[in-house]
């Protein structure tokens, strides 16, 4: 249960810039009163509905709340407790203020305001705007009675007087779960799709690279084999090459004695030349010398041709020397020039053998290429094993995808399931029905209260049937305005009867707005007086009214309110 302490403003409305205080359970019964225009509503209706809702219940623009000659710093308070719990709601305009305290602390604001309220609505109040008003106040101004609300809106505030609207919240929060399974179902038959076709399009792809490994790997045994062929022809080439080269150096294993004794000879040659030019010399010379060189004496012939024999005997060995060492030198040249061609053919056998050498690389370095190439084709195999796993870990995933869209279709018949039950016409109907009788006679029961003898019904859509007692049938709207104020005061007992026992919409305040100055008549006046006095030990009642002279004496406390120049104020 709600139970409503206090509402303070100030520059709201008319009030100025001081807080203007209702005590709201001082009384159970209080008697409102004052000229139009002097604040009565601005007090007890408007303010409340402003504080927690954010509009006033009368219909004014929300600027034209602050009051026109401050122009600023409106601010509306009111104190209520849930279960023993305090809260204490501030609102207000020009700085726009909007907080909620609950045992003196600040609850925390949302990043919205809308969520903000929403959280007092939902989970404070338990009410909103429309429920409140159906239960709490009774006016002859702004207020729309129950009869002439559409279908939708009598039901959402039956709903909100049963405790039922969880139901709605409910099926609203499902039918975005349905609309986001939807989705999911949509998202996952994609999926399905992608992964089967990632399955087909691997397959493929594994019986493309095994066809194409197969044949790689015969092509690369074909031009190994051919390589290895034109290999061995160079290999035999380059045997015979070399063969040849070492038959053309076992004849000239003599080249390097030939041309050290060349290298000897011409040596020695040269010094023989040398010693024969002396003896020629000194042959000169004693064929010209008849006298001693040293002494000047003259010379015996004989021994002057004793000389001369045994120089010329010198030279002759010299002579006869160098014939023979001339024969020696023709014949070592000789072979020289024979060694020097062999050489020449050795040379030129050897560049074609380095020839035949760099063919014989260049085709053992393809032959290793094209293994290598072979190798990587074969290794193929382990790539295309990786391939089959990864072809594996699709099937798994199609089979999760596969497995997800049965459980994602399971739980889309749940929600089907629990939105037929969550419907309007499942578990609330089931509740509305229940408490329909209880409704119908509650209404009744207060209708009779007030001398309208005829028979109310409501049905599941909230249609009403009024029988009068000659069995005639009739609408809410083919009847006057003071039994139509009968049926309206029966339906806002009823639902507080029906909030009270439900203990869902139910709290301690009710509000009525001019009801005794229009379309009441002194009977009426008096036998809703007796219900009014009988609810004024369960709640606190505020009846506003312009015509409290003639019901000051009805109530136990009054309060009145009066504008002294641009002002209100409560006089009383």
């Amino acid at each position: 249960m709600i139970y409503f302490e206090k509402v303070r403003f100030k520059n709201f409305g008319s009030f100025g810039n001081s807080f203007t205080e209702v005590d709201l359970i001082k009384r159970p019964m209080t008697l409102v009163s004052g000229n139009n225009g002097h604040g009565k509503s601005f007090a007890l209706l408007d303010s409340i509905t402003f504080a927690l809702f954010g509009k006033p219940f009368r219909k004014i623009n929300i600027p034209q709340l602050v009051n026109s000659i401050n122009q600023k710093d409106c601010v509306v308070e009111v104190e209520f407790k849930v279960n023993d719990i305090a809260y204490r709601i501030v609102r207000g305009l020009k700085p726009k203020v909007f907080e909620i305290y609950k045992n003196g602390e600040l609850i925390n604001q949302h990043a919205k305001s809308k969520d903000y309220q929403k959280m007092l609505e939902e989970q404070i109040l338990r009410m909103n705007y429309k429920s409140f008003t159906q239960v709490v106040i009774l006016g002859s101004s702004s207020f729309v009675p129950f009869m002439q609300l559409p279908a939708a809106d009598r039901r959402t505030i039956i709903e909100d007087i049963l405790d039922i609207n969880i139901f709605s919240t409910m099926n609203g929060l499902l039918k975005e779960k349905i609309s986001s399974l939807r989705e999911e179902i949509k998202e996952n038959a994609r999926k399905n799709e992608l992964f089967t076709e990632k399955v087909a399009m691997q397959e493929k792809h594994i019986q493309s690279l095994r066809e194409q490994s197969q044949k790689s790997i015969e092509e690369f045994e074909d031009k190994i084999q051919s390589s290895v062929d034109d290999r061995n022809k160079i290999q035999n080439e380059i045997d015979l090459v070399s063969n040849e080269i070492q038959d053309f150096l076992s004849t000239i294993k003599d080249r390097d004695i030939i041309k050290k004794n060349i290298q000897q000879l011409e040596k020695l040659m040269t010094q023989v030349s040398s010693k024969r030019e002396r003896y020629e010399n000194q042959l000169k010379e004693i064929t010209n010398k008849n006298s001693c060189s040293e002494c000047g004496q003259s010379l015996p012939e004989e021994h002057i041709e004793s000389m001369r024999a045994s120089a010329k005997e010198k030279l002759d060995k010299m002579v006869s020397g160098i014939v023979e060492m001339n024969g020696n030198m023709k014949a070592l040249l000789e072979r020289s020039e024979e060694i020097a061609v062999v050489v020449d053919a050795v040379q030129e056998k050897q560049s074609h053998l380095n020839e035949l050498n760099g063919r014989l690389n260049a085709s053992n370095s393809h032959i290793r290429q094209l293994e290598s190439m072979k190798n990587q084709a074969s290794s193929e195999s382990s790539s295309i094993d990786e391939q089959i796993a990864l072809l594996e870990t699709q099937k798994a995933e199609l089979e999760q995808v596969k497995e997800e869209r049965k459980t994602l279709v399971e739980l889309q018949d749940n929600h089907a399931v629990a939105h037929t039950l969550l419907k309007d016409s499942g578990i609330k109907s089931k509740i509305i029905k229940h408490y329909l009788p209880i409704m119908n006679k509650l209404i009744n029961h207060y209708l009779t209260s007030m001398d309208f003898f005829a028979q109310f019904h409501l049905d599941e859509e909230f249609n009403e049937t009024i029988k009068s007692r000659h069995r005639d049938t009739f609408s809410y709207m083919s009847f006057s305005e003071g039994e139509k104020l009968r049926i309206d005061l029966s339906l806002l007992l009823a639902w507080r009867e029906i909030a009270r026992l439900k203990n869902s919409a139910n709290c301690n305040l009710l509000i009525l707005d001019e009801v005794f100055d229009s379309s009441l008549d002194g009977m009426g006046t008096d036998e809703f007086m007796k219900l009014l006095h009988s609810l004024g030990k369960k709640c606190n009642i505020f009846v506003i009214s312009h015509k409290a002279d003639n019901l000051t004496d009805k109530f136990p406390a009054s309060m009145s309110f009066e504008k002294k120049g641009n002002f209100s104020r409560i006089v009383k």
